[in-house]
């Protein structure tokens, strides 16, 4: 079995755990046993819906020392299932019951501490997902998907000399339905997709789309908005969508490639909807509202991938004209648009939660 422990809600997003389902739908195609274990009960929907096993700690996301006992009381519960399983081997230890059932724990969370990364080292095999590189984290394997992961320098330090790591784009952990490379391209006279995360708690994509219908050459364009059940700015989003019939809402969407492959730009946050668009081979106008995604996003302007919209916490307003200004610009310069359809499509090939997966059997 592999225990995943992620966490989702409005302050945070879903792309934690939405990155950790891709990981766990490759193990159950490879007849693992997966079980989520998250703080509270927001991604509780998700999972139940995709049939996926779920305990949850109730408790603070942002304090992961703390659920330690509450966590150590589910990893004796698969203790105790193991042990039923095996009666003629019952040990009093979890860790000997915890190896003979080959249990792993994949953490991916910015929360967590050195402390609570050892104590689960102690116990159970350890796999953590980074992007970040906070500190040497104690872990058996670390994964670092992202396309700069290669350039982190963890194999310089001594602290990882026993750690395995899966680094860059070979390892991004998409949806199997990224991985069909017929169906890249994008649709020559498509319209143009505005994703901005699963809570956009700025409203940035009201506020692209306000704008956009200040320009003639855009305000008939057709603009398809992806938005997650934690946006707290839904009901806006509708009410544009009401006053412009070329404005389409797409609230908890299950066809993502589908609408990627009907686009001809999107306008996306940092993230691994990046990583989505480039397996689909779509020209992006890239932005960032958070901190952890500027790094992501630079990276990828600089290596001509996408066009850079700006920095939402440092720009704020001048990120949107921005961003909508490249659009318009976009839309017209088609030698551009293939240029970053070429690079994109070469960078992710839709199978990296396969390798993981893989690579997890493999560290127990």
């Amino acid at each position: 079995m592999v225990v995943i422990r992620a966490d989702a809600n409005s302050k945070i997003g879903m792309g934690h755990v939405m990155r950790c389902l891709s990981v766990a739908d490759a193990l159950l195609k490879r007849g693992e046993e997966v079980l989520f274990v998250t703080a509270d009960d927001t991604p509780v929907p998700l999972l139940t819906k995709k049939g996926i096993p779920c305990r949850v700690l109730h408790t603070d996301y942002a304090d992961m020392e703390a659920e330690l006992p509450k966590l150590w009381e589910v990893l004796r519960e698969l203790q105790e299932e193991a042990l039923s399983r095996m009666p003629s081997q019952r040990t009093e230890s979890p860790e000997a019951a915890l190896a003979q059932k080959n249990t792993s724990i994949l953490v991916d969370s910015y929360y967590v501490t050195e402390k609570y990364l050892e104590a689960l080292k102690k116990r159970i095999t350890t796999i953590y997902m980074d992007d970040i590189y906070a500190f040497s984290y104690p872990v058996d394997m670390l994964i670092n998907y992202n396309i700069y992961g290669e350039e982190m320098g963890y194999e310089k330090d001594a602290a990882f000399a026993d750690t395995k790591f899966l680094l860059g784009t070979k390892y991004v952990p998409l949806r199997e339905e990224f991985s069909a490379a017929e169906q890249q391209g994008t649709a020559a006279d498509g319209g143009i997709l505005i994703t901005t995360g699963g809570s956009d708690s700025f409203n940035l994509a009201g506020q692209l789309l306000t704008e956009a219908m200040k320009y003639d050459a855009l305000k008939t364009k057709e603009y398809h908005v992806v938005s997650g059940s934690l946006n707290p700015h839904i009901g806006e989003l509708q009410a544009l969508a009401q006053e412009h019939g070329n404005i389409h809402i797409h609230c908890n969407a299950t066809n993502m490639a589908e609408l990627m492959a009907e686009s001809k730009v999107a306008l996306s946050a940092g993230g691994s909807t990046l990583y989505e668009l480039c397996a689909m081979g779509v020209p992006v106008i890239a932005f960032s509202f958070a901190e952890n995604q500027e790094r992501l996003v630079q990276t990828f302007v600089k290596r001509g991938i996408a066009q850079y919209g700006g920095n939402y916490r440092t720009d704020g307003n001048k990120m949107i004209r921005n961003t909508i200004a490249g659009l318009e610009m976009l839309l017209e310069d088609e030698n551009l648009r293939a240029e970053y359809r070429k690079k994109a499509c070469t960078l992710v090939d839709g199978k990296g939660a396969g390798r993981i997966a893989e690579a997890i059997l493999s560290c127990r």
